[in-house]
């Protein structure tokens, strides 16, 4: 989620009132204090702007030809969703 907040140049708060939740609830999820409900994940889904990462956020993979894309990995790796080319390297 918190890949997708920055990818889309939203703050917390931004992100929180367009997904009609709190922004403690947003700081939970992105702090993985507590899960997002499926249901959050349905409404992401429903959102025009949001629906592009559904396929992502629930599996973990893409369909670029369906239009289901993951942020750029330049902000996931910023989110420590990847392992950036200094880590890449100490592993190899």
């Amino acid at each position: 989620m918190k890949a997708v907040i920055k990818e889309e140049g939203l703050s917390q708060r931004a992100f929180a009132e367009r997904m009609n939740l709190s922004v403690t609830a947003i700081e939970h999820y992105i702090a993985e204090r507590r899960t997002p409900s499926g249901e959050l994940f349905i409404e992401m889904g429903k959102s025009e702007r949001f629906r592009k990462y559904t396929m992502w956020l629930l599996t973990g993979s893409v369909e670029p030809n369906s239009g289901q894309v993951c942020p750029a990995f330049s902000t996931q790796e910023k989110c420590g969703l990847t392992a950036g080319e200094e880590d890449t390297l100490k592993k190899g």
